[in-house]
């Protein structure tokens, strides 16, 4: 046959129908359903099968073959999974019509199209985060974000200055950032738009940002006259009501679906929150870990004693935004202390606690149409355990645990309607019946004894076509294909089958049959079994959305569920490692008596750790000069500091013996090393940002903390540079700000500035050794074993030794390089010198000295006190 007569693979009904859809969605991977496949083809195929690692076959032969790959809807979620975390988009294409009722082709739509800040799967989820979509609006000299999380409904906006935009992204960390398309072009032309984000970036019209169509958009999908009711007045935020009504678009899109547990739009209000930018979020691993990004180790993995995924969503939101006003940490509070004194009220809590799934993304699965018979069940039982709570919590003392408990409405009505239509076990699928319970309703449980009566009507039918015929082995069979069927072996005396039967099938080694009453027989069963499931899967869909109608009230209840789990896992933690309640008040004072490290305390395990205290009270006592050698836990103490204020304002009591903190409206922080090359920053670049950013927006309440600035530059760049940072926060500024260093000529500072005040880290020297105590004390520091360090870390000796000899020269000559000054002397003995005692000639005179055989062991104990005081 030439190649001109070959048929043409896409000319069939079923491609031409792929392909038409294919064409409305050349962004997304076609997931086209195929009977209990999801078929890809073409490059969506070849894409597919490199990112899956499943095998790529093709449609037809030679050289009309069609690429395709294909994965069960069985199991589709967990290759959405890795499809979503490569970056791709998903457009599930479904069959929207009944085939038996299908003339030819059966009709497909995309019914939803999957991106990374639209899921919805609770199998795909971390629970204990949340998954934010966000869309930001450039708008005149403002920065409008919206963000939402699809799978609970949650929905925020706010405005910010360009330069806080970063700041925002970062803290918000969307799955999927969508931007204007025209921005985008125009701001990518500069290099990479947000380097410090990891969602995935779309660009999308920007007639969706327009901020009168967006506002229009909002006032449809809320069914609203205005924004009014939600804080957003006409002209009021038109950058965040931009953002807002370009996301809502944008979800409507790809959902195709009722959105009805999203009810409504927050302003997320910044006034009574601490404010935190991207470098003390990371630098304080508030959720995430520097070196390996674990959340395991990072304050919000230590302290997570949550027992819900709600609750563990919202201990996360106030770790990043923590509180800034007296009222909301008092009345955490005091849910937490009554924890402490009622341990049976805790104990309560826990047990029902421990029995809630996750409300929040229950509903909105029950919202998108996507919950199965499973999900309700987990709703229901849910849902019985909220009056235990309400009981629980009749008795409460405090405020908060009381209020929650006389709010929380327990949904007895709706657990109700579940228990008495769900059976116990549903299966996943719903339209192969066995979802609802006998005796729920009359018309199913009457389709159900037919097919009951059709199994006792068929062993009876096979007994008596057995005797009639004499045929032992006669069976009656049933499969999809030929329906039921009389199966009789191939050796059997023709003479001995009825006339009536028809041959329908010849198999290896027998032959089936049919018979007018078998069909008739068959006929009434299977429709009953048809309507029967047809009739479940109605039913299942009724209980749905008339349990879609109440989201509100599960939504309601869920976030009263989350707060209770907050202040009982904060109480468990404090309970757990003996954390007390900070006083928490309108002064300035940081007062802190045995003071621990939240993370390094629940981690260590080979030592204790060393507690330590804390003196701020500006304007006496404001800034505090920290020396010390590295290693000994200068970093670590001021991190813990940050920390210690930071809990105290989630509300939550700290690691200490005591702590009063006056109210601090941002924490700064300057720790550590990184260079940002992707946006051509050098590590003393990205020093110098990061401190100018604090000394323009830190003010008298602020808590800064500074480690090591200035040392990316030169000696006497870097100590100038450090001394006027420290005037700036000292004279001008009047924050709390902790101060570690290495350049001890610092210290000086303390005898200039009125609340300036030296502390170092202690160390013991024992011969040419070093112990660090890792214990904060008053006064400054001359020294900075970094030699010592050195040698701890595994550097050869020549090279210490060789590194002694430099450092004696410059302690003679000071700072200023002579010619020559680092040229070796060959002749000098490279034993490595004790720069921090006396020579050792001096204490070994004085020890040839005395006379050991007569001296009293109480005055030998003595004697070795002198040597010890005078030479160490």
């Amino acid at each position: 046959m030439s190649k001109s007569k070959l048929k043409d693979p896409t000319d069939t009904p079923m491609m031409a129908q792929y392909l038409a859809i294919k064409k409305e969605h050349p962004d997304s991977i076609l997931f086209y359903r195929m009977g209990d496949f999801y078929e890809m083809f073409f490059d969506d195929a070849r894409e597919a099968s490199k990112v899956l690692g499943i095998t790529l076959t093709s449609r037809n032969k030679g050289e009309k073959a069609i690429p395709m790959a294909g994965v069960p809807v069985r199991a589709a979620d967990q290759y959405l999974t890795k499809l979503i975390r490569a970056g791709k988009r998903v457009a599930i294409c479904e069959q929207v019509q009944d085939p038996r009722e299908a003339k030819g082709l059966v009709e497909r739509q995309v019914v939803r199209i999957v991106t990374a800040g639209t899921l919805t799967e609770t199998e795909i989820l971390e629970e204990r985060e949340p998954n934010w979509l966000l869309a930001l609006s450039p708008f005149k000299d403002r920065m409008g974000l919206a963000w939402l999380d699809l799978s609970t409904g949650r929905f925020l906006v706010t405005e910010c200055l360009p330069d806080r935009l970063e700041d925002e992204l970062e803290r918000i960390d969307p799955a999927e950032l969508l931007v204007p398309e025209g921005w985008a072009r125009e701001k990518g032309q500069e290099g990479p738009l947000f380097p410090g984000v990891k969602g995935n970036l779309r660009q999308v019209p920007d007639y969706d940002f327009n901020p009168e169509e967006a506002r229009r958009v909002l006032q449809d999908f809320f069914h609203t006259s205005g924004l009014e009711g939600y804080g957003l007045d006409a002209g009021m935020m038109p950058a965040a009501v931009s953002a807002a009504g370009a996301l809502v678009r944008y979800v409507q899109e790809t959902q195709k679906t009722e959105l009805g547990h999203i009810r409504k739009v927050e302003i997320f209000q910044r006034g009574n929150r601490m404010t935190l930018d991207r470098a003390t979020r990371s630098s304080l691993e508030l959720v995430r870990t520097q070196r390996d990004g674990e959340r395991k180790t990072s304050l919000l993995g230590t302290i997570d004693k949550t027992l819900t995924p709600m609750g563990a969503r919202l201990l996360r939101e106030r770790v990043l935004a923590p509180f800034a006003d007296m009222a909301s940490i008092h009345y955490i509070q005091q849910g937490i202390q009554e924890c402490l004194e009622e341990p049976t009220l805790a104990e309560n809590l826990h047990e029902h606690l421990t029995r809630i799934y996750d409300l929040e993304r229950l509903s909105g699965r029950l919202s998108t149409g996507r919950a199965n018979a499973r999900d309700l069940l987990a709703l229901q039982q849910s849902l019985q355990h909220l009056p235990n709570l309400v009981t629980v919590l009749e008795d409460a003392r405090s405020e908060i645990l009381y209020g929650l408990g006389q709010q929380l409405d327990p949904c007895p009505d709706l657990a109700a309607k579940i228990q008495e239509r769900l059976v116990e076990d549903p299966p996943v699928t719903l339209k192969e019946g066995g979802l609802i319970k006998d005796g729920y309703d009359a018309e199913l449980d009457e389709l159900r004894s037919i097919g009951k009566e059709g199994k006792d009507w068929m062993n009876r039918f096979q007994a008596e076509e057995t005797n009639k015929t004499g045929i032992g082995n006669l069976k009656v069979g049933y499969n999809r294909v030929f329906g039921y069927f009389i199966e009789i072996p191939r050796n059997t005396d023709p003479s001995r089958i009825p006339a009536g039967y028809i041959r329908k099938q010849t198999i290896k080694n027998a032959e089936r049959y049919v018979t007018p009453e078998l069909k008739e027989f068959e006929t009434r069963v299977l429709k009953s079994e048809e309507l029967s499931r047809d009739l479940e899967y109605n039913l299942f869909l009724e209980l749905r959305e008339l349990l879609a109608d109440q989201v509100q009230r599960i939504l309601e209840a869920a976030s009263i569920v989350a707060e209770i789990d907050v202040v009982l896992a904060l109480a468990a933690h404090a309970r757990k490692h003996s954390w007390v309640r900070p006083e928490v008040g309108e002064g300035r004072e940081l007062l802190i008596q045995e003071g621990r490290h939240p993370v390094l305390e629940a981690t260590l395990r080979e030592e204790p750790f060393i507690p330590n205290d804390t003196d701020l009270d500006p304007p006496s006592r404001s800034l505090i000069i920290l020396t010390g050698p590295n290693m000994a836990g200068k970093s670590t103490y001021i991190r813990q500091v940050a920390l210690i204020c930071l809990l105290a304002q989630i509300g939550s009591f700290v690691p200490a013996k005591s702590a009063r903190i006056g109210l601090v409206d941002r924490i700064f922080t300057r720790v550590g090393a990184a260079d940002e090359i992707s946006r051509g920053n050098s590590t003393f670049m990205v020093e110098m940002k990061e401190t100018a950013n604090i000394l323009n927006n830190a003010t008298r309440r602020s808590l800064v903390i500074l480690d090591e600035v200035g040392r990316g530059t030169s000696t006497y760049d870097g100590l100038s540079l450090a001394w006027a940072i420290c005037e700036t926060l000292h004279d001008q500024i009047g924050c709390r700000t902790l101060f570690a260093t290495h350049y001890h000529q610092m210290t000086e500072m303390a005898d200039l500035l009125e609340g300036v005040h030296n502390c170092h880290v202690a160390v013991n020297e024992w011969g040419e050794e070093i112990v660090f105590l890792h214990q904060i004390k008053d006064g400054g520091t001359d020294k900075s074993y970094g030699i010592h360090v050195a040698k701890l870390a595994g550097i050869s000796a020549d090279i210490l030794d060789r590194a002694n000899e430099i450092l004696e020269r410059l302690e003679q000559e000071g700072l200023a390089l002579k010619p020559g000054m680092f040229r070796k002397n060959p002749g000098r003995n490279m034993r490595q010198l004790d720069l921090f005692r006396p020579p050792a000639d001096r204490l070994l005179a004085e020890i040839e000295q005395l006379e050991l055989d007569n001296l009293p062991p109480v005055e030998a104990l003595l004697k070795l006190k002198e040597f010890k005081d005078k030479y160490t």
